[in-house]
């Protein structure tokens, strides 16, 4: 199935995997490069030396080509780009940053020949990006995991096909053929994936949260709205989530978290405080902001490897409802394409038929 995504990547199917932070290693990148889509490796959670070791691992498990995704808030940030930018990472997918971090980091990789895609979930920020330099644009719809805007994908697919000229790929809302047939019918270059791919046998989820998934509908996730779009998350509703819904974020909590960011980065003070915990960070958040960020961070691998529901909350898209296995990344991507073909095929028909 090609696409301008596709062509863009010189990759054969249009689907991306979404940058899940401590999910999507190595292992997963890979499965989905050679199963002939865009594997992504997010590495907001990585020090520069174990993003450096992650992408020798990928080159050495494919030779398609990859993405990485950084959230430009992070306090690993600037010395985790320096490493990307040293590898000539072949795409580089940025998210929650301002103009003073993204046009550096667009004319670098640019410079040796990479690509790059912004990913947003406004319209006026898809559109900036394109005039900053991006080849491409995520768009990321309310129905997603963790870090959405309030419009839905249906409605923001089309408002960013007529506000931007570059390929674009939507999250949100997406893990099946039909979903992939819908995107492009909307004007979309292509699908990320997140949650689905989250469901397969390459990811390291937990089996306790695999099992609660298969068994979930829908109406299971919450929308924690803590009224900073750069914090809010849609997550699994378990009585951890509507319990941070009904109150306010422990400051002990927070200020436990940032510590044990600080340790697992191997930050240096100076780091932390330059990323935002005094003033404004790299992504415009304040302390407050900066503070809940890195609790979250520092216990989601408690959460996502070890099934504790009491650690934290687990981001996941409302697309549970519909996901009753977990298939290899092969597997899935060729199941998508093939059924984005024949509902393609079938709505054709039934046009012709009227």
């Amino acid at each position: 199935m090609k696409t301008r995504l596709t062509e863009l990547f010189g990759i054969k199917h249009p689907i991306m995997l979404a940058g899940m932070n401590w999910l999507t290693d190595p292992a997963i990148v890979a499965a989905v490069c050679n199963a002939g889509g865009l594997g992504n490796l997010a590495i907001s959670s990585h020090t520069p030396e174990g993003l450096r070791a992650d992408i020798k691992k990928i080159r050495e498990l494919t030779d398609k080509p990859f993405a990485i995704n950084q959230i430009l808030l992070s306090p690993s940030a600037r010395a985790n780009l320096a490493v990307v930018i040293e590898e000539k990472v072949p795409v580089v997918n940025y998210t929650l940053g301002r103009p003073p971090e993204i046009v550096p980091l667009i004319q670098a990789v640019h410079a040796y020949g990479g690509k790059i895609i912004a990913t947003v979930a406004l319209a006026r920020h898809a559109a900036r990006a394109e005039q900053l330099g991006a080849d491409a644009i995520n768009i990321t719809g309310h129905e997603a995991a963790a870090h959405g805007g309030y419009a839905t994908t249906l409605v923001l697919i089309p408002l960013v096909a007529s506000a931007v000229k570059v390929p674009i790929t939507a999250a949100g809302g997406f893990y099946d053929g039909r979903g992939l047939a819908a995107a492009l019918a909307l004007g979309a270059d292509g699908i990320t994936m997140g949650t689905r791919f989250a469901m397969t046998k390459e990811c390291r989820l937990a089996e306790h949260w695999q099992q609660v998934i298969m068994k979930s509908t829908e109406q299971d996730t919450l929308y924690v709205d803590v009224g900073d779009p750069a914090v809010n998350a849609r997550v699994l509703k378990t009585k951890k989530a509507e319990d941070e819904m009904k109150k306010r974020f422990p400051l002990s909590d927070a200020i436990s978290g940032a510590m044990e960011t600080k340790r697992i980065l191997n930050l240096s003070w100076w780091t932390m405080i330059r990323s935002g915990l005094g003033q404004k960070g790299e992504g415009g958040m304040g302390m407050r902001q900066q503070l809940r960020y890195a609790a979250n961070t520092a216990r989601a691998k408690r959460v996502m490897f070890e099934g504790d529901e009491n650690a934290g909350t687990l981001p996941i898209g409302q697309v549970i409802g519909g996901i009753r296995d977990v298939p290899t990344c092969q597997e899935l991507i060729e199941r998508t394409v093939s059924q984005a073909e024949a509902v393609l095929e079938s709505v054709h028909q039934k046009a012709l038929a009227k």
